[in-house]
C-alpha cells in the first residue's frame, strides 16, 4: 500500500502533514478514486488597501488527468486547476489580477475530479465570510547565525508558519512548523528542521522570509490543515549572515 504526501511544504497552498489517501495494489479490490478538495482565501496588500482571491487544491490517489471547480450560486464562476510537479495535486494560483476588493462568493464550491483512467469524484468544500487582519512583519534580523521574525498576533488567528523563499521568491526553501495562536516570535537556522532536500542558506545571499497568518474553517475539528478558511501573509527581504 501507498501513502500519499502533499507537496513539500504546501508549496502552492497551504496542506499540512500527510494525507490520508490510500491505494492499494489490489487488482481484484482497487480502490476507488479519493480526494482532499480545499478552497482557501488569501489576501493581497496594495496601494490604499487588501484585495483578496482564492487559492484551490485537489490532491487524489491516483493520478489525475483534470479538475473543475465551479463556485456557488446560478453561472458560478468555472475554475480549471493545473497539474504540479506531483501528478496527483491540482491547483489553481490566482494572479494579481484575480484579487479583487470584494471577498470571494461565499458558499459551496463543487468539484469534479478526473483521473487518468476516467474514473470520477466529485465533493465540495464550503468558503465562509471570516477573514483576518493583515499580518504585518515586525522585525526580522539574523544573529548567530538565526534568523528571527517577530510580529503582532492577529485577532481570530488560529495558527502562524514562517518560510523562507529565494530572493525573487520563485522557489520554497524552508518551511517552518505550525504555531499555536498565542505566538509571536520565531527563530530558525540552517539545523532546524524544515529545509527542502538537498537545500541550506548561504551566507551573504538574499532570501525573502515570509510570515502566514491562517484561519481555519469554522466547526473544523480535525484535519485543520486542510479546512482552511482565509490566509494573510507578509514578506520581507533579508540577507543571510
Amino acid at each position: 500500500m501507498k501513502k500519499f504526501r502533499s507537496l513539500f511544504a504546501g508549496l502552492f497552498v497551504l496542506s499540512f502533514g500527510i494525507f490520508g489517501l490510500v491505494s492499494c495494489d489490489n487488482d481484484d479490490t482497487p480502490d476507488p478514486l479519493k480526494a482532499i478538495v480545499d478552497v482557501s482565501v488569501h489576501d493581497l496588500k496594495v496601494e490604499g488597501g487588501v484585495k483578496y482571491g482564492i487559492y484551490v487544491s485537489a490532491i487524489a490517489n491516483y493520478d489525475i488527468k483534470s479538475v473543475k471547480v465551479t463556485a456557488p450560486g446560478t453561472g458560478g464562476k468555472v475554475y480549471q486547476l493545473t497539474a504540479t510537479a506531483d501528478k496527483k495535486q491540482f491547483v489553481f494560483i490566482p494572479q494579481t489580477a484575480d484579487f479583487t476588493t470584494d471577498l470571494p462568493v461565499k458558499g459551496d464550491y463543487s468539484f469534479e475530479v478526473t483521473s487518468t483512467s476516467d474514473e470520477k469524484f466529485t465533493g465540495k468544500d464550503a468558503v465562509g465570510d471570516e477573514k483576518l487582519t493583515p499580518i504585518v512583519i515586525k522585525t526580522a534580523a539574523m544573529a548567530n547565525h538565526l534568523l528571527k521574525a517577530t510580529w503582532d498576533k492577529v485577532q481570530n488567528g488560529d495558527a502562524y508558519l514562517a518560510r523562507l523563499y529565494s530572493a525573487n521568491k520563485s522557489e520554497l526553501l524552508f518551511q517552518g512548523t505550525l504555531l499555536a495562536s498565542d505566538k509571536a516570535e520565531y527563530e530558525f537556522g540552517a539545523t532546524t528542521s524544515g529545509w527542502a532536500s538537498g537545500k541550506s542558506p548561504v551566507a551573504n545571499t538574499d532570501y525573502v522570509v515570509e510570515l502566514v497568518g491562517i484561519r481555519y474553517e469554522t466547526g473544523a475539528t480535525a484535519d485543520k490543515g486542510n479546512n482552511v478558511q482565509f490566509v494573510t501573509t507578509d514578506s520581507k527581504t533579508i540577507k543571510w549572515e
